[in-house]
C-alpha cells in the first residue's frame, strides 16, 4: 500500500480541483459561474409594500447594472470588468468571476414598474419592488 496516499488523502482530491478549475478558465465567466452558484446572489424580504431584493454585486460600476421589472418577473444584469492593470497571465489563482451577469426571477405577483425604486450602495444593489394593481375585470363583448 502507498503510504502517501494513506497519510494524505485530501492532496489528490486538491489536485484533481486545481486541474478542473484549469480545464474550465479558458471558458467565459458566465459559463464558469454556475459550476459554483447563481450570480449575483440575491436576498429576497417581504413587507407590507412588497419586495425589496438585495442583489450581491461588488466590484460592478453603477453604470453597468441594470433593472428590468415585467409584471411577476424582475432581471438583474451587471458587468464587472478585469482589473485593467493586472495582465492576465499574471494571475496565479482568480475567484470572482468578471464579464456580464444577469439573473432573473419570477415572483409570483405582479409588480408595477413605476413604484420600482433602485439603490445601489457599497457592492449591494437594493430593489423595491411596489406592488401593481390587481388588473380590473373587463367585459368582453360577443359578436355574433
Amino acid at each position: 500500500m502507498n503510504g502517501r496516499a494513506t497519510l494524505q488523502p485530501w492532496q489528490e482530491i486538491r489536485r484533481m480541483q486545481r486541474e478542473v478549475e484549469r480545464l474550465f478558465s479558458g471558458l467565459a465567466p458566465a459559463w464558469r459561474w454556475p459550476l459554483t452558484g447563481e450570480y449575483p446572489p440575491i436576498n429576497l424580504t417581504r413587507d407590507e409594500n412588497g419586495l425589496t431584493l438585495s442583489a450581491l454585486c461588488p466590484g460592478a460600476n453603477r453604470e453597468t447594472l441594470d433593472v428590468t421589472v415585467l409584471e411577476n418577473a424582475v432581471t438583474v444584469r451587471c458587468e464587472r470588468k478585469p482589473e485593467a492593470n493586472v495582465p492576465e497571465a499574471a494571475y496565479h489563482r482568480r475567484e470572482r468571476p468578471v464579464g456580464t451577469f444577469a439573473r432573473s426571477l419570477n415572483l409570483g405577483e405582479r409588480f408595477d414598474p413605476e413604484r420600482t425604486e433602485a439603490v445601489y450602495q457599497n457592492g449591494i444593489l437594493r430593489v423595491q419592488l411596489g406592488r401593481g394593481s390587481e388588473p380590473a375585470p373587463k367585459k368582453i363583448a360577443i359578436q355574433s
